[in-house]
Parts: C-alpha cells; structure tokens; sequence
C-alpha cells in the first residue's frame, strides 16, 4: 500500500509540474498565424504575418484586408534594392481614407549577456531582413495606417532600437512565402515621377485583391 501511495503522489507531482509548464509556455513571436493572399497585375503573393509577435499591428493589417480595403489600390513606390509601397493610393495617385493611424509597435526582443551573465543589450526577434513586410509611415512615430511595403534587400536601418526606451524605427510585422519572383519583377519595374510622388511605376502595378486565407480560428476549426 504504501508503494502504491508513493506512486500516486509522485504521479500526481509530475502532472502538476508538467501541466504548470504547459501552462507558462508563451506564444511563439515568430510563429506565422495567419496568412494574407496578395493578387496583384503582376501575379500572386503570400504572406505570412507574426500574429503572436506583432498583434496590434497585425490586428490593424487584418483589419483593412478583411474590409476589402486594398482592392484596387496600387503600389505606388518602387525603389530598386529598397522596397516596394502600396496600400494607400489609387490608380490616379489619389489617396483613399483610413481608419485612425495606430501606435508603433516594438517588435519582440531577447536580452544579449556575456560570459558573466551580464546583460549587454538587445536583440530584435523580427527584423527587416529581405522579403519582410512592414508598416510604412509618416515621420511621426504613431503614424502607420493602411501603408505596407516589402523589402528586397535586407534594410536593417530601418529596425527600431531595442535599447532605446521610446518606441522608433519601423515595424515589420511578417514575411513573404511565396511569390518571391513577383516581388522582384515589381521591384525591378521603370518608375517616374508622377503627382509629386517619386519612385511610381510608369505600368500601374494594380493590387487587384486581397484575402485571408489562415488564420488562428480556422485552424482551431480544422482540428
């Protein structure tokens, strides 16, 4: 009997142990939880977006895409090696309105230490890397609103300042994960100036439509 008691308390031990851990696991910052279908005139792209990592802004992005908010809307800013812009403008460079701009959101970061265990600084989890999909905005931190671009190169002068104590730089809040070819064929397009706007496609590159097609609830539904 006594056997069997010592068996069931350690039982009992392991589970409320191991369910505590479970319990204290933190979301992923750079899982992809959901995943943004981007048709444009030039083919399609996917994007996958770190729900868990930059909720605020996604929550944002989401937002304007289920609204069909993009439809339509061009990239109007192509800078070869940089980045390509769109979500704001329409065919004749006229702006479209948005909802209220959003407050900058630092991406998640991990502490550096040396050998002593001794805390150096900080290291950003997402960066802008090449193909990362980030917020564009105004020179006002809080400015952000419909506006995306994508890099293609790696643009870590844009990355915010983990150390810096006020929120700065820009956010990138996902990645391309397919479509890579049309990324660039969009980069590598002849631009002018048009309306005062610099960097603007001679061909209209139409954003033609874009969908949710992952997201968390639907993949709790599957299950």
């Amino acid at each position: 009997m006594k056997v069997i008691v010592s068996f069931l308390f350690g039982t009992v031990l392991f589970c409320a142990v191991s369910c505590g851990e479970k319990a204290e696991k933190k979301p992923d910052p750079l899982e992809i939880t959901h995943k943004v279908l981007l048709e444009t005139s030039e083919g399609s792209i996917t994007l996958g977006l770190y729900g868990n990592g930059m909720p605020g802004t996604v929550t944002n992005f989401i937002g304007y895409v289920d609204r069909g908010f993009y439809n339509g809307l061009i990239f109007h800013r192509v800078i070869k090696g940089f980045v390509i812009q769109g979500g704001g403008l329409d065919e004749n460079l006229n702006e479209k309105e948005t909802l209220a701009p959003i407050k900058i959101e630092m991406p998640p970061s991990e502490e550096l230490k040396d050998e002593n265990g001794k805390v150096t600084g900080k290291r950003l989890l997402i960066s802008h890397d090449k193909y990362t999909l980030a917020m564009a905005r105004r020179q006002e931190p809080d400015s952000a609103a419909s506006q995306f671009y994508i890099t293609l190169d790696a643009t870590h002068h844009l990355d915010p300042n983990p150390s810096f104590d006020q929120p700065n730089g820009y956010a990138p809040f996902g990645k391309v994960l397919e479509g890579f070819e049309v990324v660039d064929k969009i980069g590598a397009k002849p631009v002018t100036t048009k309306n005062m706007y610099q960097g603007v496609p001679v061909e209209n590159v139409k954003i033609l439509k874009m969908s949710v097609v992952e997201r968390p609830q639907l993949k709790e539904e599957k299950k």
